[in-house]
């Protein structure tokens, strides 16, 4: 099939490459500047194994890069949207990326026969995108075929997953779109387009869910004495429930969660459906960060002048995507507590705040700092020489944000004099010689 697909972001450059490995002939479609990276390896894009693959089905031929949508779609069989829909400040869903590439087809008066929405847009989208596509005199099909990939993991998730969900009308969308994915097995729900839409919400507002319930249960840990790992191993283990989702941390972040949980509540509004669930879900996460924050200044006293050190910037390992990230949330609070930041991510080096400092290690990061907080759970962290990395500090305070660290390098922390390792959900441990000082 002769596809092309508008946007070069985290999902459209995933999906270009997937779709040409299946022997599609793609042709991606962005600005100028952003078609001039990738064709010089400078994506903004960092996913494992994606640079190699990029580069694998460029040289075969199956991935051509345009700017121009118009001259791209001409001989397409069918058109995918994958440009951004970030939130306004009203709460709504911005459309004016997608409406942008629909206004180019019809003053043109070109279009292929399907256009697939990829973009996660409100319910009823694709009727009215359709509509004004026929009343431009282009009698083309508007379909919506959400991803669910996850960062750090999207070409599994795209060759390998749970499902694949087609919103179409008629029953030739249906064959093209199954003909899009022929070749990878998973179950294919078909449906019509608003339930698509809405499958898209309700899937990442169920996610955070789960994630929102495993830190509010981290509270009730810590009021306890209980360890909230094992809470969460034994109520994932319930089939019913599951797993995945339930760690307990700083709270979830990222360009999909919170931007989709606040599409729906708005879209709830719009229909005068109220959704508690989902608004104590947000109000939850919320309140991560500044329970961080006050642990760490309940430890210090007084904050004025204290250095963090912040290991992890993007807003999840295998990412160098810091959209909506938790540290941001973090670096904001510390400024207003004058507290001052040096962080180090594996991938992300630089941030545009000039309220941290982007170190090239975690040794540089550390040194003279009050305490680190372990922000991303980056795999790598756990393997560090903490012993080594506290020697460099002023005080040895190790807030594990993500309970990232397993108990024999926890117990090398806690050996050092005056360590104190604070981790969430869990009893806080610190080394013998600040035990005997407590009365």
């Amino acid at each position: 099939m002769r596809l092309t697909l508008v946007g070069t972001g985290y999902v459209g450059l995933v999906a270009a490459v997937c779709f040409a490995k299946l022997g599609h002939d793609v042709i991606a479609v962005d600005r100028e500047p952003v078609i001039r990276g990738l064709l010089e390896n400078k994506s903004k894009v960092w996913e494992p194994h994606l640079e190699p693959e990029l580069a694998d089905v460029m040289a075969k031929g199956r991935l051509r890069f345009e700017t121009s949508i118009v001259k791209s779609a001409a001989d397409a069989d069918s058109l995918m949207i994958a440009v951004g829909t970030p939130t306004r400040p009203d709460g709504q869903t911005e459309l004016g990326h997608i409406h942008e590439v629909l206004a180019q087809l019809m003053q043109s008066g070109t279009c292929p026969p399907l256009v697939i929405i990829k973009s996660t847009v409100p319910v009823g989208t694709c009727d009215e995108l359709e509509a004004s596509l026929l009343a431009a005199g282009l009698h083309t099909e508007v379909a919506f075929n959400p991803e669910f990939l996850r960062q750090g993991s999207a070409l599994h998730d795209f060759t390998a997953p749970d499902r694949i969900v087609l919103g179409c009308k008629t029953s030739q969308a249906e064959t093209m779109l199954r003909e899009l994915y022929e070749g990878i097995e998973a179950p294919i729900h078909v449906c019509d387009r608003r339930s698509a839409e809405l499958i898209k919400y309700a899937s990442n507002a169920f996610l955070a869910m789960k994630i929102s319930f495993a830190n509010m249960m981290s509270d009730v840990c810590e009021g306890y004495g209980a360890d909230i790992r094992h809470v969460m191993n034994g109520v994932g283990a319930d089939r019913r429930i599951g797993p995945e989702f339930l760690s307990a941390g700083v709270g979830y972040g990222g360009s999909c969660f919170s931007k989709d949980l606040q599409a729906l509540l708005t879209t709830g509004k719009l229909i005068g459906s109220k959704l508690p669930l989902l608004e104590a879900t947000a109000k939850v996460n919320d309140q991560r960060i500044p329970r961080m924050i006050a642990k760490l200044i309940s430890l210090w006293g007084n904050p004025l002048g204290k250095r963090l050190c912040v290991l992890g910037i993007a807003f999840k390992p295998n990412t160098n995507d810091v959209r909506d990230a938790p540290f941001l949330t973090l670096l904001a609070q510390c400024e207003r507590h004058g507290i001052e930041v040096q962080a180090f991510d594996p991938v992300v080096a630089h941030v545009g705040a000039k309220a941290v400092k982007v170190m090239d290690s975690p040794y540089t990061a550390a040194a003279k700092a009050d305490a680190v907080l372990i922000m991303t759970e980056w795999p790598q962290f756990a393997e560090l020489d903490w012993p080594y990395l506290l020697h460099l500090m002023r005080q040895p305070l190790v807030l594990d944000g993500r309970n990232l660290l397993p108990d024999s390098m926890i117990s090398q922390i806690v050996a050092v004099d005056d360590a104190v390792y604070v981790p969430v959900g869990r009893p806080m441990e610190c080394s013998t010689s600040v035990r005997e000082e407590r009365p």
